[in-house]
């Protein structure tokens, strides 16, 4: 679960943090991201949930994070999940665009 490890350090959530939301261990997310352990369905939908992401992006099935439910995204969702897949110099280049804007 690689992805998981990646989503985790990019939006700063420790493990501690996603073990509460998972309800498990700390140590069992530890496992889960060095490959030692897979979650069970229940604590698989509490991590997607939580993280707002696909299962299938998860379990590194896709590299596509969105959660496509009837392709019925709406453009807070889309633009959401688009800054959450960019790097922190990124994020800030949008955010600096965006203050821009604002101010036209």
């Amino acid at each position: 679960m690689e992805n998981l490890k990646k989503l985790r350090n990019e939006r700063n959530i420790t493990q501690v943090r996603l073990s509460i939301a998972a309800e498990v261990s700390q140590e069992t997310i530890s496992a889960y991201e060095s490959g030692k352990a897979l979650p069970s369905a229940d604590t698989l939908i509490k991590i997607a949930d939580f993280l707002d992401v696909s299962i299938d992006y998860l379990l590194d099935r896709t590299d596509n994070p969105i959660i496509n439910t009837n392709n019925n995204i709406n453009e807070d969702d889309k633009l959401l999940n688009l800054y959450h897949q960019l790097n922190k110099e990124q994020k800030k280049d949008i955010i600096t665009y965006i203050e821009i804007r604002k101010q036209m």
